[in-house]
């Protein structure tokens, strides 16, 4: 335990107040993992936690539920006063919060054993729930009775499957079947709930343990129906000896962690099914599949409440990750990032490498990865400038073009010029070019 958590402990303590930590921090402790974040549940009330921490920083935006959150130190830590809940409402919040003044109603609130455990300053540990010897099993299940607990808030289907996933533990069978009897009610969960809870799987180490119990349990067909389409997909070519979710599960593992472009890895074979044709050989092929797949995850993206630099990211990967061409020179490798964006290049060359490494003869991705180093100079050597281009728009109303679209159009057509000779980019030899283009 750090120092810091315990000197909390003992403020709480020589206050005369209860303090225990709990959740995931204690969780992460027992696995030997280094918790992020510290939990402490104590009996005093979300006033009293700010008059004894009132010297740090703190945050109340959760005090009604009895949360305050403090910076001590170099920690941020959530102190929630212990608490008992009311009915559930819509399978998504507790009608009501009651605090209580003993640690024992609030684990049993709790949503899955291995989360339910408080230990105090002197280390010991109030399990009442058997979850060390479900961490020992490897084994998530519910504090209390699975269906209960999954319709009290559906949001915990996913929580449980990210827990798996990313703990490499397994579902408790009751808890497995009640997620696939209930699945449905994650109907009732907000757009925003879900992507939060899912962009959480996607940056995990090993993102597929999770994306396949989704899979297992039909989770995916409630929240993603059009991925559940490439559970079990032949795609029918020599090039590829998995099924199209296997393969858009090895690309998420093989790519960066980074939401966005692990939201590409796994949409950007999704227009697959819908593009198949089958030649007299027998071999599938897939014409305009990036094209269609680049709209097909504008719009579920969309639907689900992704912000729509996410999706224009997303969408710009999926359309441009087959556009591999042989022996591109630099002229046209400025040319690509000009079309893919400088901000958006380099993440589409980790899509690319992986797509190509998830094939089954793994095939060379050698000349990718030396493409992507070229880029990433090509980009210094254009960054270390003070502008990409040698003028900008006030420059060319300098030589009597008025404000409007004739000077987006004619800033269009100079980096046109400046890609394919750079040694043309300076001020003088550009308004000569413009001039010569469009008189003045």
């Amino acid at each position: 335990m750090p120092t810091e958590i315990l000197e909390i402990l003992n403020i709480l303590n020589m206050r005369g107040h209860l303090g225990y930590i709990v959740g995931g921090s204690l969780r992460d402790m027992l696995l030997d993992r280094i918790p992020f974040d510290f939990d402490i549940a104590t009996d005093a009330k979300p006033y009293e936690i700010e008059e004894i921490f009132e010297d740090y920083l703190f945050y109340s935006i959760g005090k009604k539920y009895g949360t305050i959150t403090i910076k001590y130190k170099d920690y941020i830590v959530e102190l929630t006063t212990f608490r008992k809940e009311g009915i559930y409402e819509n399978h998504r919040y507790p009608t009501e919060v009651f605090f209580t003044e003993n640690i024992e109603e609030d684990l049993k609130r709790r949503d899955f054993t291995i989360n339910a455990m408080a230990m105090d300053g002197n280390g010991n540990i109030i399990d009442l729930y058997s979850g060390i010897s479900d961490i020992k099993s490897r084994v998530i299940r519910t504090v209390g009775n699975a269906d209960d607990r999954i319709c009290e808030d559906a949001l915990r289907i996913l929580r449980a499957i990210r827990f798996a996933g990313t703990l490499d533990f397994k579902l408790d069978c009751d808890l497995k079947d009640a997620i696939i009897k209930n699945r449905s009610l994650l109907n009732n969960i907000s757009k925003e709930r879900i992507a939060s809870e899912f962009n959480k799987i996607l940056l995990s180490e090993m993102p597929s343990k999770s994306l396949k119990l989704m899979a297992d349990t039909k989770v995916l067909d409630i929240i993603y129906p059009k991925l559940y389409n490439t559970v079990g997909y032949n795609q029918k070519t020599p090039y590829h000896n998995k099924t199209l979710f296997e393969h858009l599960l090895c690309v998420v593992d093989n790519v960066p962690k980074n939401f966005e472009l692990r939201l590409a890895a796994l949409f950007h074979d999704i227009a697959k099914p819908s593009t198949l044709s089958v030649d007299k050989n027998g071999i599938g092929h897939f014409y305009g599949h990036a094209e269609l797949g680049a709209k097909m995850a504008e719009e579920i993206l969309r639907e689900n409440r992704y912000s729509n630099s996410t999706i224009k990211k997303v969408s710009t990967l999926i359309l441009y990750h087959m556009k591999v061409h042989d022996n591109m020179t630099d002229k046209a490798l400025r040319r690509q990032i000009r079309k893919v964006g400088a901000e958006n290049i380099l993440e589409l060359y980790e899509l690319m490498i992986a797509d190509r490494f998830c094939t089954m003869t793994n095939r060379d991705t050698k000349f990718l990865l030396d493409r992507k180093n070229r880029i990433t100079e090509l980009l210094k050597e254009s960054t270390s400038k003070e502008k990409f281009l040698a003028v900008n728009g006030r420059d060319i109303m300098t030589l009597g073009f008025k404000e409007g679209k004739i000077i987006g159009e004619i800033l269009e057509y100079i980096t046109e010029v400046v890609l394919d000779d750079p040694s043309l980019n300076n001020r003088e030899e550009l308004e000569k070019i413009i001039i010569e283009k469009y008189g003045r």
